[in-house]
């Protein structure tokens, strides 16, 4: 708004606003049923179907940028995949893998929002390459709050009332919001100089890092597969992109909409 000024503001939402409006609904009803999913199956089909992302991601990425993907780049996935399935392997080794109730509702969660996921990343991407951050991320944040208090109110509701609301539990609530807010802009920044499947990738390792901070808060015992299989990841991540560049996985043309007159600054790429 600081840049379009608010008449112009008006105007990406008159035009575009159903664009970003779609683009945040897919990604939170794709949180809402990973979640849920994790309440009705174990966490091996969590793991092993979350994976399902990355193809996703890359075959939307194939049809709405027309990506072309190198051999060496389908091995990096392969070889990323080999780790994800080492740390689902040191999960039922150590007994972590957890009760289903219902596993195959919670497995059509899990792919189901996989899918969503794939989707919304490939599309933030092709956003991103044409449109400033701000935009974007502003549009995702203005429906995703709209649409995900609008969900909370209608579905949980219940269970706002009878939730403990105390200084704890706000801190915490403030807590994510801050680490998603810049989980998203990295995530936008990422996928403008690399592209969405790296970063679905990359989120492989997030494990490993869960183990790291529960090591000093909760004195886990890792088993030494989940340090061969951060290895693996690593290497596939490698693989990725030793042959292909990251400016090879999408044009980056950076445009303001038509239909606004910026006067707060320059129409240069620099600063969007």
């Amino acid at each position: 708004m600081y840049r379009y000024g608010f008449k112009g503001w008006g105007k990406l939402i008159l035009y575009d606003g159903w664009k970003y409006f779609l683009l945040a609904l897919c990604d939170c009803e794709a949180s809402f049923l990973y979640v849920k999913a994790f309440g009705f199956t174990d966490l091996m089909s969590c793991m092993l179907l979350d994976a399902w992302t990355i193809p996703v991601c890359m075959f939307v990425c194939w049809m709405a940028m027309r990506v072309r993907y190198h051999w060496s780049q389908i091995a990096g996935v392969v070889i990323c995949i080999g780790g994800l399935a080492l740390l689902v392997t040191s999960d039922l080794l150590t007994g972590k893998n957890g009760e289903a109730k219902r596993m195959g509702e919670g497995d059509g969660f899990m792919l189901l929002a996989s899918t969503l996921f794939g989707f919304d990343n490939a599309a933030e991407e092709f956003f991103i390459r044409q449109s400033p951050l701000y935009e974007v991320l502003g549009q995702l944040g203005l429906w995703g709050v709209l649409i995900s208090t609008t969900q909370a109110l209608i579905i949980e509701r219940e269970k706002w009332k009878i939730s403990t609301w105390d200084g704890a539990t706000a801190g915490l609530l403030l807590a994510n919001t801050i680490f998603t807010f810049t989980m998203y802009t990295i995530q936008l920044l990422l996928f403008r100089v690399a592209s969405s499947p790296y970063f679905n990738m990359s989120l492989l390792t997030s494990d490993f890092y869960a183990l790291l901070f529960g090591l000093f808060l909760f004195h886990y015992s890792p088993y030494w597969l989940y340090f061969v299989a951060f290895a693996i990841v690593i290497l596939g991540l490698i693989v990725y992109f030793w042959h292909a560049t990251p400016e090879e996985q999408g044009i980056v043309s950076i445009k303001f909409p038509r239909y606004v007159n910026v006067k707060r600054g320059e129409r240069t790429e620099q600063d969007v």
